[in-house]
């Protein structure tokens, strides 16, 4: 028995450590770690200190018992050539916390990080926090002792007097009890949190009263005037006059009310409502002494007019809508839209489209025919009205919206196109968009476009908006009339998009067909006889040339009558001029020029799909033919022209001239004097395309060849792509030029407070750049960019709102640097406090917003409004918040002892108060 009892004695091991002891040893060691022993003491904080540098952050993980616990070491990181900067006297002989705490520099400090408002609350710069880690409330005092009491062992075993906090009660509550040891002081962190304000806690007087108290407890000796800081904080949320709108565009532009003519090529720019959401004013009195201030219930000296600083601080609306996002977003959806136009406008678009084309057919086939010249059929562009196709957009509106996109149809028209307006796409800082010209057609139905889906009609109104261009469109290709708007020329498919390249095509062929049938039109009014003398004048002229001229002694010239050179059936035709050098290498002739067909104007996706075609021939010797044929057929035509204005040359003829590269010059000369030389090797290959070619051409001016370019073919194939496409087809045509615009009307916002505003531009531009290149598009790159610009736009925004509140016509350097610092949402100065420009602008604000409100109440309690006046309300309400610290020194815990630094921190705000006080007391001299 007695043996049992032994081992059961040895088997209870009493040195082994407890939990406790552990949880003790483990904060200890991470102290060590963190080298938090005997932490130097660091230079005096300067105004702004806690707000401008970082907080580094170290977090270590351990556990008590079944509790896991984070702990947490923030520094406040200050710049190196500070941290060796001169110590006032006495302070060697205190620790930091007690330095800092009477420090008034970061007093009010916000600062934004989890626990960063302990800085706040006690006014110091290193600390270390302990939470449970899964956020749990600590409401224990049992609990709360041992937790304290353990990290307060632990730092005085690691000679760590950094202040330990512990974080208590529930976690939204942000309660902090902590304490610091060392060089013989030992301070209490102690917080307060009630949800209701004690009666005497309302006012200054009575938090004097119980700051006193609690720092004489068991000490009765006099206290030094106490120096107080006091902060009163103003909401602001109601602008009354100062608000900043922005409305959308109103259609009644007709009656010339609010928008003219000229406003529909404009996209809006701004928020539907005012960005800034509040604004808090902060009126400060530092470091003053108890005697020369008053608060109390009947009586305050704490008049926010006269505050020695003022500062502000705003609120902005997150993600605020803006008019031109908006825009760019809802024309975004379309794109996926399926529906066509007859789902969306009804059958009436079939039987205006048959009509259509029944008329056109007729037109055909007059053309064939004697018609008069286009002076005689129109005098200037006029908008056809095909069958009615009924649409959200009034006939009135619509005739408006048609005038300001063809304003030739118009004589008074008050916007037309400008030729610098269609060459601007050489604009440098454009360079690489690939849309259109800025303010061309194209341009103008985009922004037109998302005008009529915004305001006029959604889908529908898009619908028949491009209804009735394509109608127009038609009408001009009938009646041969250039479409307005359009860059000259064939279509660029480097620089612009498909729908501009397909309006590029619709004018050449347009300017094909009128000049074909005005030459037909000339042709049958000349006289026969007329046109017979003509004939043998120019035959004469074209096809006998004279001998050489002989020349007498003095100098005068006879010439010898024409002999004929050529067989009738070999006469010379289509020549165009004489070449200034060139001969013919058989015969020594002169070799003319030939009058060529033009080349064949091809938009992008005709190029595309000539590519695909040439791909999917090949490589067997069929295909290798057809692709030759396919691709000679400009060649042959050339050559055709060439040999009817040259017979007697020959293929290294036409290659001297159209090739120039493909004929290697040789020394000496032949009997003509030309140089002699022979065609390069790529022309020497047999059967080679130029070879086959030239022997297959006959000898064909180029008016008697068929035509390469089908004006009226390759008009109906663009009509039909146009009248074809589905809305959201429509859509995707006109969004890279929507874009465009978008980013052109923010890159003119100039703001001098978003210094990065041109970076951000060009970021969104290289962004649309590469949205524009390929022809099948990418929406989601044109999501991103609608983001982005609404994002910018959402800044700027903030920023015209801020400036028309606070700076109205300022726009000096000190202004724009005091909105630079708003924009980050930082607390900023303002210049001159209450007395200064932007101060009396705030007041004002306030004071309307005190008018309006008193307005309000006196409507709602039917009293008497009549002879209102400044009397009968405040200029500014009651604070949102007050802010005291109050500071002392003074010997405790008795008379005795070394005085030791006295803090305490109190919030009221409407629903809580928070009092934060730091007591210190002398361990050495009790």
């Amino acid at each position: 028995m007695n043996n049992v009892e032994i081992e059961d004695f040895y088997h209870h091991d009493f040195t082994t450590a407890t939990e406790w002891e552990m949880f003790i040893a483990r904060l200890e060691e991470i102290m060590h770690e963190w080298k938090l022993r005997n932490i130097k003491i660091g230079c005096t904080l300067k105004p702004g200190d806690f707000t401008k540098h970082q907080w580094e952050e170290n977090t270590e993980k351990l556990h008590f018992a079944d509790a896991e616990f984070t702990l947490k070491h923030y520094r406040l990181k200050l710049e190196d050539t500070d941290v060796d900067s001169p110590l006032e006297d006495g302070e060697d002989e205190r620790i930091q916390c007690q330095i800092d705490v009477l420090n008034t520099a970061n007093d009010f400090a916000r600062i934004e990080g989890d626990y960063l408002e302990i800085p706040r609350y006690y006014g110091i710069r290193e600390f270390l926090v302990l939470q449970s880690t899964k956020r749990e409330s600590v409401t224990d005092e049992t609990k709360i002792r041992i937790l304290l009491s353990s990290f307060a062992i632990a730092a005085t075993n690691a000679n760590c007097d950094i202040p330990t906090f512990v974080q208590v009660q529930e976690p939204w509550q942000k309660m902090y009890l902590g304490t610091s040891i060392g060089k013989g002081i030992y301070g209490h962190f102690n917080m307060v949190h009630l949800r209701k304000i004690p009666p005497h806690c309302k006012y200054l007087n009575g938090l004097l009263a119980l700051f006193k108290q609690k720092v004489g407890e068991g000490c009765r000796v006099r206290l030094d005037p106490v120096m107080i800081s006091v902060r009163f904080s103003y909401l602001l949320k109601d602008w009354t006059i100062s608000t900043w709108t922005q409305e959308p565009p109103d259609f009644d532009f007709m009656q010339g009310e609010t928008l003219g003519v000229a406003e529909l090529g404009k996209l809006p720019f701004g928020a539907t409502f005012d960005p800034i959401a509040e604004l808090l004013l902060f009126t400060t009195w530092a470091d003053v002494s108890e005697n020369v201030v008053v608060d109390s219930e009947n009586f305050t000296d704490l008049d926010p007019q006269q505050a020695p600083e003022w500062s502000v601080q705003v609120k902005m609306v997150s993600s605020p809508a803006c008019l031109l996002g908006e825009y760019l977003t809802e024309f975004l959806q379309l794109c996926n839209n399926q529906k066509n136009l007859v789902d969306l406008l009804g059958d009436a678009v079939i039987y205006a489209q048959r009509e259509d084309q029944s008329l056109s057919a007729v037109f055909n086939i007059l053309t064939e025919s004697r018609i008069p010249t286009i002076s005689t059929v129109v005098s200037k562009a006029t908008t056809k009205k095909n069958k009615n196709v009924e649409g959200p957009i009034s006939e009135e509106i619509l005739l408006s919206i048609l005038y300001f996109l063809f304003p030739d149809a118009d004589e008074n028209s008050k916007a037309p196109y400008s030729d610098t307006s269609i060459s601007s796409m050489d604009e440098e800082q454009w360079k690489g968009v690939k849309t259109c010209p800025m303010d061309s057609l194209v341009w103008r139905l985009a922004i037109v476009a998302a005008h009529c889906t915004h305001n006029l009609g959604g889908v529908s109104a898009l619908a028949q908006l491009w209804y009735e261009i394509v109608q127009e469109i038609r009408f001009r290709w009938e009646k041969n009339i250039l479409i307005p708007g359009v860059t000259p020329g064939f279509p660029d498919s480097v620089r612009t998009c498909i729908l501009h390249q397909k309006l590029q095509m619709m004018n050449c062929c347009i300017e094909k067909k009128k000049a074909r049938e005005e030459s037909a039109h000339r042709s049958q009014s000349l006289d026969i006889d007329d046109f017979e003398t003509v004939s043998t004048e120019s035959e004469e002229e074209e096809f006998f040339e004279c001998t050489e001229e002989q020349t007498n002694e003095d100098n005068s010239t006879t010439k010898t009558q024409p002999k004929a050179k050529y067989l009738l059936w070999n006469k010379p035709t289509g020549r165009l001029a004489r070449h200034p050098s060139l001969k013919l290498i058989k015969t020594g002739d002169p070799l003319y020029l030939p009058v060529t067909q033009d080349p064949v104007p091809k938009t992008e996706d005709q190029l595309e799909e000539d590519a695909q075609v040439m791909m999917q021939l090949g490589t067997d010797k069929y295909a290798s033919e057809m692709r030759a044929r396919l691709m000679s057929a400009s060649l042959l035509s050339d050559m055709e022209s060439f040999k009817a204005a040259n017979p007697a040359a020959v293929l290294e003829d036409f290659i001297r001239w159209y090739s120039p590269r493909d004929w290697i010059e040789e020394d000496g000369t032949n009997e003509w004097d030309q140089p002699k030389g022979h065609l390069s090797a790529r022309m020497l290959i047999p059967n080679n395309p130029w070879s086959t070619t030239w022997s297959s051409a006959q000898q064909v001016p180029a008016h008697r060849q068929k035509r390469l370019f089908d004006d009226t073919r390759e008009a109906e194939k663009a009509l039909h792509y146009l009248s074809s496409k589905r809305i959201g087809q429509v859509a995707q045509l006109l969004l890279p030029a929507l874009t465009h615009a978008s980013l052109y009307t923010l890159s003119q916002q100039k703001q001098d407070a978003l210094p990065n505003l041109p970076d951000v531009a060009q970021s969104i531009q290289n962004k649309l750049q590469y949205a524009t290149k390929p022809l099948h598009q990418k929406i989601h790159i044109y999501e991103e960019i609608a983001r982005d610009i609404e994002g910018v736009e959402a800044l700027v925004a903030q920023v015209n709102s801020m400036h028309h509140k606070l700076g109205g016509n300022d726009d000096s350097k000190e202004f724009t640097s005091f909105l630079i610092q708003l924009m980050r949402g930082k607390e900023v100065e303002v210049p001159g406090g209450c007395r200064g420009n932007i101060g009396s602008r705030i007041t004002a604000m306030f004071r309307d917003a005190q008018k309006a409100a008193f307005v309000m109440t006196s409507v709602t309690s039917n009293s008497d409004v009549d002879g209102l006046g400044d009397g009968k309300y405040k200029t500014f309400p009651e604070p949102s918040c007050k802010e005291f610290i109050l500071r002392t020194m003074t010997p405790r815990p008795s008379p005795t002892s070394t005085p030791q630094p006295q803090r305490l921190y109190a919030c009221l705000k409407r629903d809580y108060i928070r009092l934060a006080g730091f007591f210190s007391e002398d361990t050495v001299f009790l």
